[in-house]
């Protein structure tokens, strides 16, 4: 009896984190303030008779319509329960197919999950995913990094993913190691060549080089090493030894590289 494959388990998982996704979007967007909420619309009216039946019923529907409650009403929670099923399912030795449901699944294949995933598992479980399974939605600012006068390197240390324990809990602050890029603020008419101290997904410190090429526009993303370099956190940065030192006012950004983009 075959283990779910890995493709159509992140094909799942991928479309009901875009659903929860746009879910939390569209919350955001109906129960915003706009002209003014339903009992501030009441209130302002000043008029016994309007207010007494109307403004507290309507502060309820100002108050309602959450992504939590919306989320509630759909079946989403399924994708969670039908897969775990499947786990729990007895191979021929008796044993279930995958121990530890998602995030056994997850460690074991060396996989993650969108953040909006592991939102969508904490409603309907309860508690949050490992860490190490789930990457970040967010467009996260590590480091700010800027060629001052000398020339030597201005580092200004940014957020980071926690410190690699499988125990750690995708809470909002931890996540898994993720591939960095560089998106440039200013760059001038030389290569600038930096080596960046980093913690990988163990959280031991290590190095990696990138260069950004001369006259980058700003906005330009520059991707630091491959897929497999994935990193918790950016401790450190300094000229590659040797290397191009950029211009003096070079500043740019290390931020994550996004694992993947999720969709329907």
């Amino acid at each position: 009896m075959p283990l779910v494959d890995t493709t159509t388990l992140l094909r799942v998982a991928d479309r009901a984190a875009y659903q929860y996704g746009q879910i939390m979007a569209l919350s955001t967007a109906i129960t915003a303030q706009g002209l003014a909420y339903y009992w501030e619309t009441i209130s302002a009216t000043d008029d016994s008779d309007v207010e007494i039946p109307c403004e507290g019923p309507y502060e309820e529907v100002d108050e309602d319509l959450s992504a939590v409650d919306m989320m509630r009403s759909t079946k989403l929670g399924n994708i969670i329960s039908g897969m775990e099923a499947h786990f729990n399912r007895r191979d021929g030795s008796g044993d279930p197919l995958q121990l530890g449901g998602w995030d056994g699944y997850l460690s074991s294949e060396d996989e993650r999950v969108s953040e909006y995933f592991n939102n969508l598992y904490t409603e309907v479980k309860g508690g949050y995913m490992l860490a190490i399974n789930v990457f970040s939605e967010g467009d996260d600012k590590l480091a700010d990094v800027a060629v001052a006068a000398g020339p030597v390197i201005a580092f200004t240390d940014g957020i980071n993913y926690g410190n690699g324990n499988v125990l750690n809990k995708a809470d909002g602050s931890d996540f898994a190691a993720t591939q960095l890029k560089i998106e440039v603020v200013t760059m001038g008419g030389t290569n600038l060549e930096l080596r960046l101290s980093v913690k990988d997904v163990d959280d031991n410190p290590t190095t990696i080089d990138v260069t950004v090429p001369a006259g980058s526009a700003p906005g330009t993303m520059v991707n630091v090493g491959t897929s497999a370099s994935r990193f918790l956190d950016v401790t450190g940065a300094a000229f590659v030894p040797a290397g191009s030192t950029g211009t003096v006012g070079d500043a740019v950004e290390v931020r994550n590289l996004k694992e993947r983009t999720i969709a329907l």
